[in-house]
């Protein structure tokens, strides 16, 4: 099994001036470009902030994707009880609309989206996050403190020559808040939150098969993981408990492409899961040169992980799972 290393200074390594490359524990630096050109910049570059929020009733995703030459913002509340989508809404808009940090650490707006009726600022304060956002039939304001949190995982990947991608996941922050759903009101008072911050020079194809999740273990301990096949690989996968970030192997995912609300299965070294899928969240998109078919399932996993050597069991812990596969 491999080992996390403690988080890296700077985003380029000052003795090979290149990239930091390396799987980490701990928060990512700025990530900047330097030195490359602005077209490579233009077309290769893609940043987006994904935001998870779940309480006992409640899985709400939201995030804010900047690819260059255009962006978008999606959301979605799934009723964990009902087994449902309470709200689920996409929107696109031009490349001036929207913006994600280069530093996901630096105080200020990390990421904000605006158009139309549909809107999202998330912004940081010290060690806690302010998430604003509305959107038709939605309306979301929390707050995710991450004093309490365990570190996040980071990881520094090469995804090919001049192609790079920077990631950070967090998990299992404390969330206090409400959420308008369908005009039902929800306390997020007492729920988990987290975010995936990936920030990168893609290939012009890009795949991967994600899950996230977090909750509690059948012990009654929080818990939450981050897993990925493709793309950067076992480099960000990882289990988060309290104080703690471990590294978990890369599972394969064993699904029906063409019925992805069938249930999905997670296999690797130590790992055995099964998702229950509820609803699924989906994106078609195909404007020529660009082409994307995006599925993100919300439910809940059950099964065994085994996190620094000790088997967790694991019964209806929240959660998504996604297939991704973008030209771009």
């Amino acid at each position: 099994m491999r080992t996390l290393s403690p988080a890296p200074r700077a985003f380029v390594d000052p003795e090979t001036r290149a990239p930091a490359f390396g799987s980490y524990a701990g928060p990512l630096p700025p990530i900047h470009f330097d030195g490359l050109a602005l077209a490579d910049r233009a077309l290769r570059r893609k940043k987006w902030l994904y935001v998870a929020l779940t309480s006992d009733e409640l899985w709400i995703a939201l995030a804010v994707v900047r690819m260059g030459y255009a962006t978008n913002a999606f959301a979605f509340a799934y009723h964990l009880g009902e087994r449902r989508m309470l709200v689920d809404a996409t929107v696109v808009g031009p490349p001036r609309v929207a913006d994600v940090t280069e530093d996901v650490h630096a105080p200020g707006v990390l990421a904000r989206f605006g158009f139309g009726r549909s809107t999202v600022a998330l912004e940081r304060r010290g060690d806690v996050c302010d998430l604003r956002a509305r959107f038709a039939d939605l309306e979301i304001e929390a707050s995710i403190d991450e004093t309490t949190a365990p570190p996040a995982i980071a990881a520094i990947s090469e995804l090919g020559p001049s192609l790079v991608s920077a990631t950070e996941k967090r998990a299992l922050a404390a969330v206090r808040g409400s959420v308008v759903a369908q005009g039902r009101r929800f306390s997020l008072d007492g729920a988990f939150g987290g975010y995936d911050y990936t920030h990168g020079l893609m290939p012009r194809n890009t795949r991967w098969k994600w899950a996230f999740a977090m909750g509690r273990a059948k012990d009654g301990a929080p818990v939450g993981f981050n897993l990925v096949q493709g793309f950067v690989g076992a480099s960000e996968c990882a289990a988060f408990r309290s104080g703690g970030v471990s590294p978990v192997s890369e599972p394969r995912f064993d699904f029906d492409v063409a019925q992805p609300e069938r249930p999905w299965r997670l296999v690797g070294d130590g790992m055995d899961l099964t998702f229950d899928v509820g609803a699924v969240h989906a994106q078609h998109t195909n404007l020529l040169l660009v082409r994307s078919r995006f599925l993100q399932p919300a439910g809940t996993f059950s099964g065994t992980m085994r996190i620094d050597g000790r088997d967790v069991e694991l019964d209806g812990v929240p959660g998504v799972v996604e297939d991704q596969d973008v030209l771009w």
